[in-house]
């Protein structure tokens, strides 16, 4: 007797109901399982660690170039054209339907370990989005998977085929297989998971060597890979010329207990999808005040009393030949605000290494394309009433010779006493006392000091 390995979708659903003890689902808008049908049952073996239930949706960058095709019928040859928005509404439905009825059923199980009211409790169900291609959609019904094939329709296939030893690629699909459900630096570390923290969504564009954009990552998938990120960095000036540093704290993720430039961070693709001068602006706010709006209570009217990046005013691109017609009255005057420029844009055009030292003090490659940003803080500014860190104002040619061996003396965090220590510099900061940069940031500042001194009587 020849065993049948082609099902329906009707076999399918019947299969799911008799599950035992995993239902993994790899392209949800491929297979748009009726979630109502499933999800009473659901939460009865999940509410009691019985079942775990993982679904895997496409990202949106791979529905829309799917949709290229599914949404003009004269090319793929359906019945029917299926735009992106089609797409989108069957991707949604595992959230809307599934995971926001386990969450007001209160079920448990349900977020990552750690995470739960009893932080042992194990994980039994998970929503993610992939940013790899999902080639073949697959659903894995306890020891059984059943892949479909989405070629120009891409959701509501009709016939699934179990992968047996009989399949001439089984030994590919195992490989998939292990690859897409089970590998933790395999579809995993390159998925983003809705939790109740939301603390697994950030998502940040990739770029090749010529700053062209490729697509679509989780953040943390960077130090994985060999594909540039877009950061912003800043450097924090007063009215002075002094310029400001931080120590990254001895538990941070990596380069603990070092000190780094003022700011850095990330450009986040769903704030900041014109340039990255807003994106440098909020780094800027949450850095050095997010902790004190959140912990800290009001502010006096000459701080920052939220985090709007709509407050610190963008004068442009810095340019040394231009100095003279730069509005140093303007910002003289201006005694509460605070201001920025984007220094030299050429350093951005190139992809430059930005590696992180771990905990075990090995070293993790990031690529990156830093936009470089300057700010000039308002006259009442105080690195002494800063919560997030240990800070410390230096001039420049104080923090050069802290480079080359001279210890840094700084208030710190926890003890609130001053200390003494060997400085210790971020691979960033490296690159910028080093390189160019530096000497463009010490014309700059020469340049603010000249322009916002006091006029002799």
């Amino acid at each position: 007797m020849i065993e049948q390995t082609i099902i329906n979708r009707d076999e399918l659903f019947s299969k799911i109901k008799e599950a035992k003890s995993r239902i993994r689902v790899l392209g949800a808008v491929s297979f748009d399982l009726p979630y109502e049908d499933f999800r009473n049952d659901w939460y009865e073996h999940i509410n009691k660690g019985e079942l775990q239930v993982e679904i895997i949706c496409e990202s949106e960058s791979d529905l829309t170039y799917s949709s290229l095709i599914s949404a003009n019928k004269k090319v793929s040859g359906q019945d029917r054209s299926y735009d992106f928005g089609s797409f989108m509404r069957i991707k949604n439905e595992p959230k809307i339907k599934v995971r926001d009825y386990l969450v007001n059923k209160q079920c448990r199980h349900i977020e990552p370990k750690g995470e739960n009211k009893d932080r042992n409790e194990e994980q039994c169900f998970s929503l993610r989005t992939c940013y790899w291609r999902i080639p073949v959609p697959v659903i894995n019904i306890d020891d059984d998977y059943f892949c479909t094939l989405s070629l120009t329709k891409f959701c509501t296939q009709g016939k699934f085929e179990r992968i047996t030893k009989l399949n001439a690629r089984y030994d590919e699909f195992q490989q998939y297989f292990y690859a897409y459900f089970d590998a933790e630096k395999g579809a995993k570390k390159y998925s983003s998971e809705i939790t109740a923290k939301d603390n697994k969504m950030e998502i940040i564009l990739m770029y090749n060597d010529d700053r062209h954009c490729l697509g679509q990552l989780p953040r943390q998938s960077f130090l994985d890979i060999t594909k540039a990120k877009v950061v912003v960095w800043g450097m924090i000036f007063t009215r002075d010329g002094r310029v400001l540093i931080h120590k990254r704290a001895e538990n941070a993720k990596d380069n603990r207990d070092m000190w780094d430039k003022s700011i850095g961070g990330h450009v986040d693709m769903e704030k900041d999808t014109v340039d990255t001068v807003k994106a440098a602006a909020r780094e800027m706010l949450e850095e050095l005040y997010k902790l004190e709006a959140e912990d800290q209570g009001a502010h006096s009217a000459s701080e920052i009393k939220e985090i709007n990046p709509d407050i610190p005013i963008f004068l442009g691109e810095w340019r040394e030949e231009m100095r003279q017609t730069l509005p140093f009255k303007e910002i003289k005057n201006s005694k509460e605000e605070i201001f920025f420029f984007r220094m030299n844009y050429d350093f951005s055009k190139h992809a430059i290494d930005s590696p992180r030292i771990l905990p075990d003090n090995t070293e993790s490659p990031v690529k990156c394309f830093a936009d470089i940003y300057v700010f000039i803080m308002n006259e009442h500014f105080n690195e002494k009433k800063l919560e997030n860190s240990s800070f410390k104002l230096l001039e420049l040619y104080e923090l050069y010779d802290c480079y080359l061996g001279e210890p840094i003396k700084y208030i710190d965090k926890k003890s609130k006493g001053e200390k003494s220590e060997s400085f210790k510099a971020t691979p960033d900061l490296k690159k910028i006392i080093t390189g160019k940069l530096w000497s463009e940031l010490t014309a700059f500042a020469d340049y603010l000091k000249e322009g916002l001194k006091s006029k002799e009587k």
